[in-house]
């Protein structure tokens, strides 16, 4: 290669790397939670995760690699023609068909590389990662119990403890429910229990100690038995394996396709999905000829309108393919055509915008943007000009303060300017890789679009809350990077000024926006949620949800009482088939048990129906007393049984502690509940916290570049989500305390930002 070549191949491969791993990055963190909930229940070794975590990768390349081959080269050229390298290659006789000559070199290695992971890799690791994490489901069964908890995970048995001891070893309180005839049950108390493992026969050994077993029939009130034992061995066995998920259209290989498109026996979708694979990494030769004539023409002195560029290139070029694949999935024309009218569409456009690039003149299309631009600020001059008292409010503002400076202004106008720009492209990336994992089901379903516009526009706000913190960390890099870089912040020095003061307006509006993030979440996203969630299950073609949990039959009442019943109605407020056990609180042995088949509220009490009540004094004797209508306002009111299994992200942090705290005392684990109580609070403030971090790391490596800026901030963003999600879910399964789990995070990268902070030499 000649000394340009290898300068233009660098120039535009360094900031290609960059945007893939940050890209890569990007969506891979929404697979992180997943990888990690899988890890963590199922005690995974280095070996594993590191194979179930590769085996994600590849799938995400094949979207993401021509996604920065525009990166790259709109952002490299664009730093040439800020620094009017551009004109000189003009100057110099060199043509377009020149440049095109690395160019085409970058792009032909990013296909060679999509094609082999698309054709090839793709779909044998999707596999893979498909069965290895069906492998770790499978592998370790393990009973957790919490205190209060209706452990339904073992086949036939609902298994109840009171309490735990401090060593989790010995069990205080418990009651086993044999429900392999749901409306006779056989239910044990006993005072005290342990449990052993017993892998040779993949069974449970309960040992129960002091304890009584009542067997009734309900429906034949009079055949009763009770056995009182001082101790009793049970055997449980351990719950089934999940049945093996089907493999997905993704996980076929690409032979096969092959084969059945040349034979005829190819289904449709498989012809659509193989097409799809040769096209999409024909993507990155697409991208090279419509991203040259772009980056050379930007004007200079524009250092972001490549990525502004390339962000329009890619939101254009995949909604595209979306429409076309969905199409053609649809049946309504040839699969070829669907899959690659994009690729065909941006080839066209990028010759002729090369063959109108050799013409000497400017660029009439960045002309009229920079004109309208130029029309907007003097506009926006002269409406300021024509209101004095609008401008000596703006002076006395600007100069007598001793905050909000013209130091202050200049600092937070480049924040929010690069805040803008790429909280824009993340949402847009959010969009469309979202887009792309609903494609199958948009197409299966036959969704209109206007559905799927409505569900992106009430998930908005979750997205904001999502990418705001990496949009703070990413621009306050950038914009102090850049200061740096250019010596600015080395005039700031020089003027006397502390680059904690400079730093100050960043600070504060972190804290703004940790703010805003926090009453988005709390007073816009629990809505919005809900009926994203709704439109959704359209396009999933499911049925919407209500999130109460129709097979609730046990739940833990107030005063020493456990519910079970097979009916309920929550509209007219009525039962059937409903048992009261009320127990002694103090060696858990049933005191009373209620039998109706039928209750119904009256609005004060309930009126039970045909059924019975038993009642076991200290000496073990029991009194039958049947009924054909009885009065019970002992039962607890229709509300208590109307608790909504409803998400976090659907509550305000009052809603959520009102909903843990009834599920806690109904005997449901809240364990994950707690810990996304205490993260409404901790969440908001990562914001803050990447600012924290960014100001310091700006100031020691500026010199480098905003995209030695932007690396960094991968490297961070990934060490801190990762840290973030692993706490989640460690707290979760109660391996840590709520409160550690959610804001342990943050104190960690918090004071690790604020001693980098004190260490910069200001």
């Amino acid at each position: 290669m000649k000394i340009l070549d290898r300068y233009i191949f660098r120039e535009t491969l360094t900031p290609a790397l960059i945007g893939l791993a940050a890209l890569t990055f990007f969506l891979f963190s929404r697979e992180l939670g997943r990888l990690l909930e899988i890890i963590v229940r199922q005690s995974a070794t280095l070996r594993e995760i590191g194979a179930l975590s590769f085996s994600v990768i590849p799938n995400v390349l094949t979207f993401t690699i021509p996604m920065a081959v525009p990166v790259g080269i709109l952002t490299g050229f664009g730093r040439m023609s800020s620094d009017s390298e551009a004109i000189a290659f003009r100057a110099a006789g060199i043509s377009m068909s020149r440049l095109l000559r690395p160019i085409l070199a970058l792009a032909g290695l990013a296909w060679m590389i999509n094609l082999v992971l698309t054709i090839w890799v793709a779909p044998r690791t999707a596999s893979y990662s498909r069965q290895l994490g069906s492998a770790l489901l499978r592998r370790q069964v393990s009973l957790q119990l919490q205190p209060r908890i209706f452990n339904e995970n073992l086949p036939d048995v609902v298994l109840y403890v009171n309490d735990v001891a401090p060593n989790g070893m010995e069990w205080r309180g418990i009651m086993l429910a044999d429900t392999r005839n749901p409306s006779d049950p056989t239910v044990s108390f006993s005072k005290s229990g342990a449990l052993l493992v017993n892998e040779e026969d993949r069974s449970f050994q309960l040992s129960l100690v002091d304890g009584s077993t009542h067997m009734v029939s309900p429906k034949s009130s009079k055949e009763y038995a009770v056995s009182n034992w001082g101790s009793h061995t049970i055997s449980i066995p351990m719950p089934a394996s999940r049945a093996p998920q089907k493999p997905s259209m993704m996980e076929t290989g690409s032979r096969y396709l092959w084969n059945g498109l040349w034979s005829g026996t190819a289904t449709y979708e498989e012809r659509v999905e193989l097409h799809r694979r040769f096209a999409l990494p024909f993507a990155c030769l697409s991208f090279a000829l419509i991203a040259l004539p772009l980056g050379v023409s930007t004007t200079r002195g524009s250092k972001s309108m490549g990525l502004v560029l390339s962000l329009a290139l890619m939101l254009a070029y995949y909604l595209v393919f979306a429409l076309g694949t969905k199409i053609a999935g649809n049946a309504q024309f040839s699969p070829f055509f669907g899959a690659w009218f994009g690729n065909i569409f941006f080839a066209i456009l990028g010759f002729v915008l090369l063959a109108r690039a050799n013409y000497d003149g400017e660029n009439r299309f960045f002309a009229g943007v920079g004109s309208g631009m130029d029309w907007m600020r003097s506009a926006f001059v002269s409406v300021r000009d024509t209101r004095k008292r609008v401008s000596q409010w703006a002076y006395a503002l600007a100069h007598h303060p001793k905050f909000f400076r013209l130091l202050d202004v200049y600092v937070l106008r480049g924040f929010w300017f690069f805040f803008s720009l790429v909280l824009i492209v993340f949402v847009s990336l959010f969009i469309v890789i979202t887009l792309f994992e609903l494609l199958p089901d948009i197409m299966k379903n036959n969704v209109q679009w206007r559905t799927v516009i409505t569900y992106f526009f009430f998930y908005l706000p979750q997205i904001l809350s999502y990418v705001v913190p990496l949009t703070v960390l990413l621009a306050t890099l950038i914009n102090l990077g850049t200061l740096t870089k250019t010596n600015e912040i080395l005039a700031v020095k020089a003027g006397a000024i502390s680059l904690y003061r400079m730093a100050l307006p960043l600070i504060v509006m972190a804290f703004l926006l940790s703010c805003a993030v926090y009453f988005v979440q709390d007073f816009v996203n629990p809505a919005a949620n809900q009926r994203q969630d709704h439109y959704h299950n359209i396009i999933k073609g499911k049925a919407p949800q209500t999130y109460r949990d129709p097979q609730r039959k046990w739940m833990a009442g107030s005063h020493d009482r456990i519910y079970h019943y097979n009916y309920f109605d929550p509209g007219g407020n009525l039962f059937g088939e409903i048992s009261l056990f009320e127990f002694r609180p103090d060696t858990f042995e049933l005191k009373r048990w209620v039998f109706a088949s039928r209750a119904e509220w009256t609005g004060f009490q309930w009126m039970l129906d045909d059924g019975w009540v038993r009642i076991r004094d200290a000496g073990g004797k029991m009194d039958y007393q049947p009924f054909d209508r009885l009065a019970f306002p002992e039962i607890d009111s229709p509300d208590y049984f109307k608790k909504e299994v409803r998400m976090a992200d659907q509550m305000t942090y009052v809603e959520l502690k009102r909903y843990v705290a009834d599920l806690k005392q109904s005997g449901f684990d809240v364990s994950a509940l707690t810990v996304d109580l205490y993260r409404k609070l901790s969440f908001p403030f990562v914001s803050f916290i990447m600012a924290i971090i960014g100001i310091p790391f700006s100031f020691k490596t500026g010199k480098r570049g905003a995209f030695y800026g932007i690396g960094l901030c991968v490297a961070v963003g990934i060490i801190y989500w990762a840290t973030f999600e692993l706490f989640d879910k460690l707290g979760g399964i109660n391996q840590l305390s709520p409160v550690i789990a959610a804001w342990f995070p943050n104190l960690i990268f918090g004071v690790g930002g604020v001693w980098m902070m004190l260490r910069v030499k200001t």
